[in-house]
């Protein structure tokens, strides 16, 4: 994207936000004040969670595609907490990709492999939230009934559970990615590759499944997150709602180029909940609380993650100095 019209971007997306907040008034902050603690403890306590499933993800990818050890599950909970901060202050895409490929690099993985590794995390949230949104659309045009969209994500998610075996299993990923790329000049020149590279760019079935069923559990954890965040404000929504809503926000982060996706993701939760039959005064509370309280919870977790890593230091520190000892 073009500098200009990159920054034009984010000015827009920064004054949608701002008029959000003047659109709603005093009133969701005297509700955020108000907020039931006891259910704001559980919501950090749910969302931490989240990023220790997150981490696992990463970790079994990375595990996959540069070796049997990429570093511990700490250094991995760190990376991607670190990472998580970083979107509070830098566009999604940055923030995600260009973090965890530096993360990465520390642990030893080479840049371009550590991009690739990233990209293929990214890509089991995309699938799993696409897939996602086809019934949650019908469902927040009130066309489906809560059974009905759940049992139908659910087989959506078999599906694509099983297409996925069957295409790593029979080995035609590698071939599928070489034929595109001979197909796409512009792409080809990018990524270069010949039979013995595209042969290790995809992970194994057994990883590739756990790594999916780990999606599927961080993205749960998420949306109950949110339904949590919402009856600490005293909302009344059904936590399908959020269920439903919560795969089209997401994916809209992926067109976000302001920090943290402000104003876009915000607007897009915002209409989506009154698309769902949310008052205009709840959706209005729930998306400025969501913001506060998600910038505060990344806060406290990626803190406990650096403490976390620095007992590992010292742990690895206490082992070398009593082998040099005996």
């Amino acid at each position: 994207m073009k500098r200009a019209l990159r920054i034009s971007l984010q000015i827009l997306s920064l004054i949608v936000f701002g008029l959000i907040l003047w659109w709603a008034g005093p009133e969701p902050w005297r509700q955020i004040l108000d907020s039931d603690w006891r259910l704001l403890i559980l919501a950090l306590l749910i969302y931490g969670a989240v990023g220790v499933v997150s981490a696992l993800r990463l970790r079994v990818v990375a595990q996959a595609l540069a070796g049997d050890y990429a570093g511990s599950r700490r250094r991995f909970y760190y990376l991607s907490m670190t990472a998580r901060v970083l979107g509070l202050v830098l566009p999604r895409g940055i923030s995600t990709l260009g973090g965890k490929s530096v993360g990465l690099r520390a642990l030893g993985i080479s840049l371009r492999r550590s991009l690739w590794i990233v990209l293929m995390d990214n890509l089991y949230d995309i699938l799993t939230l696409g897939i996602a949104a086809i019934p949650a659309i019908f469902f927040l045009q009130n066309q489906l009934s809560v059974s009905s969209f759940a049992l139908l994500t659910l087989t959506l998610w078999a599906l694509l559970a099983l297409l996925l075996w069957l295409i790593i299993a029979s080995g035609r990923l590698a071939p599928l990615l070489q034929w595109l790329l001979a197909r796409v000049p512009w792409l080809s020149q990018r990524l270069p590759m010949d039979e013995r590279i595209a042969a290790h760019l995809f992970p194994r079935a057994a990883p590739a499944m756990t790594a999916l069923l780990q999606t599927i559990v961080l993205n749960a954890l998420l949306i109950v997150t949110y339904a949590t965040v919402a009856r600490a404000l005293g909302l009344s929504a059904s936590v399908w709602l959020f269920a439903a809503a919560f795969p089209i926000t997401q994916l809209s982060l992926i067109i976000a180029v302001a920090p943290g996706g402000l104003g876009i993701f915000d607007l897009g939760w915002l209409g989506l909940l009154r698309l769902g039959g949310m008052p205009q005064d709840d959706a209005l509370t729930f998306v400025i609380a969501q913001r506060a309280f998600i910038y505060v919870f990344v806060l406290i977790w990626a803190a406990s993650s650096a403490l976390l890593t620095l007992t590992e230091e010292r742990k690895a520190g206490a082992t070398v100095h009593s082998d040099e000892v005996s």
